[in-house]
């Protein structure tokens, strides 16, 4: 495989000592080389700043940025790097305390060279992502994650992100148009990029697992949680919080950011969700909206019993 596209790497990294040398021996490690790592640490108090530098004295693959200070947190971090970076083909996003398989890159090169053969790379903005595995801090492992529509739209993406932040792989375009020539908000990378993509571009879905992703356990969802204990999840994160609303609202600043630029389907079934609904029958069609927008079946209902109580 002609090894001719360069890929930025953007790593992020605040106080990850524990797993930093693992997820730089695994991104080394690629069997596909033409890569570049770009880090922006966000302040960390512990070693992790060192432990980079030492990284990138054996190696010129890695560029570690100046954050002068500022702390941005996520996703304010990741975006700081795209801004920073030199313009590169693809560009893929790298959280700190994962670990890459050896073909991570490889096979999304080769899946963005195979669309770019279908459509033009210079008009359309292209998104990889993939599946990957769970595992436990102590190396367990728990599930893969499940298997994901091919042809993801709009309407999917609302309430639900079908992929992570670390399996994603964009092209500069997709880059350009969601971070360069806009303010991306406070919303996650991860759906920020998904949604951009399947209202601007095109997404490649690959099924195959590319990485091994550890859940901590006091960062378990509700897409984690078994049918009972789901009820827990929806009534203390998002019926008793506002998660939801929060989740609304930046929908809302998508549709503001973008409205004038997507197309009308996409417009009309946006602001089913983010306006206000026109009386009984408008509030009826959010709640009977006949689309699933979430994956679990447990999840959707959950979310249409906050259409039908009128919190979202």
């Amino acid at each position: 495989m002609l090894q001719n596209k360069v890929v930025t790497i953007a790593l992020a990294t605040y106080n990850g000592e524990q797993h930093i040398r693992t997820q730089l021996d695994s991104i080394l490690a690629q069997t596909y080389q033409n890569f570049k790592i770009v880090i922006r640490d966000d302040g960390s108090s512990d070693d992790t700043l060192n432990i980079v530098r030492d990284y990138q004295k054996r190696t010129d693959k890695i560029t570690v940025l100046d954050s002068d200070g500022m702390n941005l947190k996520c996703p304010g971090s990741f975006y700081q790097i795209l801004r920073e970076c030199e313009k590169t083909d693809y560009y893929a996003f790298c959280d700190q305390d994962d670990s890459w398989y050896p073909e991570k890159i490889q096979w999304a090169v080769e899946k963005l060279q195979q669309e770019e053969k279908i459509v033009q790379e210079d008009e359309v903005p292209l998104l990889y992502l993939s599946s990957y595995d769970y595992y436990t801090e102590d190396g367990k492992f728990i599930r893969h994650f499940p298997i994901q529509k091919g042809n993801i739209t709009a309407k999917n993406v609302m309430y639900y992100t079908p992929g992570s932040g670390f399996t994603l792989v964009f092209n500069d375009l997709l880059r350009q148009m969601m971070v360069l020539q806009c303010t991306p908000g406070n919303e996650m990378h991860d759906k920020w990029m998904i949604r951009g993509a399947t209202c601007f571009g095109k997404i490649v879905y690959d099924p195959r697992s590319t990485a091994r992703h550890i859940r901590y356990e006091n960062s378990v969802t509700a897409e984690d949680a078994g049918n009972t204990n789901l009820l827990i999840h929806f009534v203390k994160d998002e019926l008793l919080s506002d998660t939801a609303i929060k989740a609304k609202e930046y929908l809302k600043y998508y549709y503001d950011v973008f409205s004038e630029k997507m197309s009308k389907s996409d417009r009309e079934t946006m602001e089913v969700f983010i306006k206000e609904p026109a009386g009984f029958f408008g509030w009826l069609r959010k709640v009977l909206y006949p689309h699933r927008l979430r994956m679990r079946l447990s999840g959707e209902l959950a979310l249409r019993f906050l259409f039908l109580l009128g919190k979202i």
